[in-house]
């Protein structure tokens, strides 16, 4: 073999064996970087349905919130004598109104201009029901949500206890702890005539039952709604 043949075929043996792990290295890297881009999709997939899955889940939540309800809709308020009672027929409650179902009654937290037009007797009522078997509220979409300063409210606690029959409630003045009715309403109705729905935590509720003080109780706890919709949330 000429010489000069010889050092074309080191030449070319040298440059392979040179080239050789630079082509490794960057297949290596393509392959890396292939990697990191598959990962970021699996990333991007994985906030994707984490943010379906929360989404999904708010829906379940308002949809366990909101409800629709076959109820009678009546208004306790005081009449020209002084004495608490329930209407079943009305048109502009003075008091407060409430619903009574099935099974369970509820105040209602409305704005005026949606309470003022409420009537009462068997209707289809629409709202966001929240609290307990101690004292239910159905809310509607439009009900004010500030509940202001602390005030106290003076008066007498007055037990409402549910008619399933008819859909009415029974204004009663407990003169010993009221537990033991199951499920019912509490106002309080003051020297003035106004009348509040009383509503907070269930110990809170519990501890209004368990007391015999009914007339000239001092209550603390902030407003919420307007006329014909007045809630006490007790602290």
């Amino acid at each position: 073999m000429k010489k000069g043949a010889l050092l074309f075929l080191f030449v070319a043996l040298a440059f392979v064996m040179f080239s050789a792990p630079s082509f490794a290295d960057s297949v290596d890297k393509a392959t890396d970087a292939m990697q990191e881009g598959q990962d970021m999709m699996d990333k991007g997939q994985g906030a994707m349905d984490k943010g379906k899955g929360m989404m999904d889940k708010s829906k379940d939540l308002m949809d366990v919130k909101a409800e629709v309800m076959e109820a009678t809709v009546t208004c306790v308020q005081v009449d020209q004598g002084g004495t608490l009672t329930n209407l079943t027929e009305f048109e502009g409650c003075t008091g407060t109104m409430v619903i009574v179902t099935a099974d369970k009654s509820a105040a209602i937290i409305a704005p005026k201009a949606q309470s003022a037009v409420m009537k009462g007797g068997k209707q289809t009522v629409a709202g966001e029901l929240a609290g307990h078997t101690r004292g239910y509220i159905l809310a509607s979409a439009s009900a004010p949500d500030d509940k202001g300063a602390t005030e106290t409210v003076e008066g007498t606690i007055v037990c409402l206890l549910p008619n399933y029959e008819d859909g009415s409630v029974q204004p009663v003045v407990a003169t010993s702890p009221c537990g033991e009715h199951g499920q019912h309403l509490h106002v309080v109705k003051t020297k003035s005539g106004q009348v509040y729905a009383l509503h907070g935590t269930e110990e809170a509720i519990k501890n209004l039952e368990a007391t015999s003080d009914r007339k000239n109780v001092s209550l603390e706890g902030k407003i919420l709604g307007e006329q014909g919709a007045w809630v006490l949330y007790v602290n």
